[in-house]
């Protein structure tokens, strides 16, 4: 109880905030979000509208607490605190859950709960799957009249992290290795920069075995288990192909800086394409490739091609030679997304878009 009363008398950090393109609007809402992704800049941020004595926030992470004596402490202390309105506990993992059925009928006009696990789920709450910052988030961090193609090589430079935005582009790496030291023991780690080398390609867990068994102790079975674990952490993303024959799936990471933050080998393309992906996030769409298209989104029927550099007489081209294969899907809309090219044309009632990125994730 000691404990909670010390938290409960902590203030609240006061930082700028940045607004996103999520809202807390629910009564009760569970917040899932990769580390890093601004879960806690959202608590804050709807914390900072209450009264000190009328909120009560917990990170569950903070090792100075037993967070199962506290959780267990917690109905008494909010019954004897009656002017707490609003609770928010972050950093939830599912074993926390058996001291908090209680919530469903706490008198609170607010509780927030955040949580790294993205199969955790909470009756009666509403769930903010929390992404990392899309492009236009992001250049809400720097002045209005800078130019285009400087911000997008910001953006690429610094990667869709919220802190990393505030940083020198020299710093990113070593940032980002760093949180990755704090969150992921040696073998995951390992196992991410194995991810690295494949990002925009198919990835084989047996393959990842293969090449990390002559370096560490390892079994198949744990790179299995390493790799759906990073996928459920929030770090890396699975792309399956439309072909329901094949079990292949490409990856690619949910903060595209992480790629050259773990392999020296530089892939422009590899990582465009990743950032590409990463904006696909805000459709909440199913998204598959085929081995002539890099995304393709089932529900809205629309192609995606990640083509940086090429001119546009040779991307039509290619749109020629697969225009039967994008009227077999039912596309109505090729979209050829580019650094800094743009040109459109159109084939019997299938239009293909050239765009440069800044302009393609502005429009969405």
């Amino acid at each position: 109880m000691k404990s909670l009363e010390t938290l409960y008398q902590a203030p609240i950090k006061n930082a700028k905030f940045i607004p996103r393109k999520y809202e807390i609007i629910s009564p009760k809402t569970i917040i899932i979000g990769a580390i890093s992704s601004g879960k806690t800049a959202l608590v804050y941020e709807f914390l900072s509208h209450y009264k000190s004595e009328e909120r009560l926030y917990i990170n569950l992470d903070d090792i100075r607490i037993d967070r199962a004596s506290l959780l267990a402490n917690l109905k008494e202390f909010l019954e004897k605190n009656a002017q707490i309105k609003v609770l928010a506990v972050e950093n939830l993992q599912a074993a926390d859950l058996i001291n908090l059925d209680f919530l469903k009928d706490a008198a609170l006009e607010n509780i927030i709960i955040t949580s790294k696990e993205f199969s955790l789920s909470l009756d009666g709450f509403a769930r903010i799957n929390l992404n990392y910052l899309d492009y236009e988030e992001f250049i809400l961090f720097f002045k209005k009249n800078l130019d285009q193609d400087l911000l997008f090589s910001y953006f690429l430079a610094h990667g869709n992290e919220i802190a990393s935005a505030f940083l020198d582009s020299s710093e990113v790496t070593a940032h980002l290795q760093q949180l990755l030291r704090a969150n992921l023991n040696e073998q995951s780690i390992a196992i991410l920069k194995e991810c690295a080398t494949k990002c925009h390609d198919t990835i084989s867990a047996f393959g990842i075995y293969k090449n990390l068994k002559e370096q560490i102790k390892i079994s198949k079975d744990s790179v299995y288990s390493a790799i759906n674990l990073l996928n459920e952490s929030g770090y890396v993303e699975f792309v399956p192909n439309l072909d329901e024959s094949s079990t292949s799936k490409k990856i690619y990471f949910t903060n595209f800086a992480l790629r050259n933050a773990l392999c020296l080998k530089k892939d422009f393309l590899a990582v465009f394409a990743n950032v590409v992906f990463c904006e696909l996030l805000k459709f909440k769409d199913e998204i598959y490739y085929t081995k002539e298209i890099d995304f393709f989104l089932s529900k809205k029927k629309l192609a995606i091609i990640c083509v940086p550099f090429s001119a546009p007489e040779i991307v039509f081209l290619k749109f020629k030679k697969l225009h039967a294969s994008l009227k077999e899907l039912g596309v109505s809309k090729l979209q050829i997304i580019s650094v800094a090219n743009q040109a459109e044309q159109s084939i019997e009632g299938i239009k293909c878009e050239i765009l440069p990125f800044s302009r393609w994730s502005l429009g969405l």
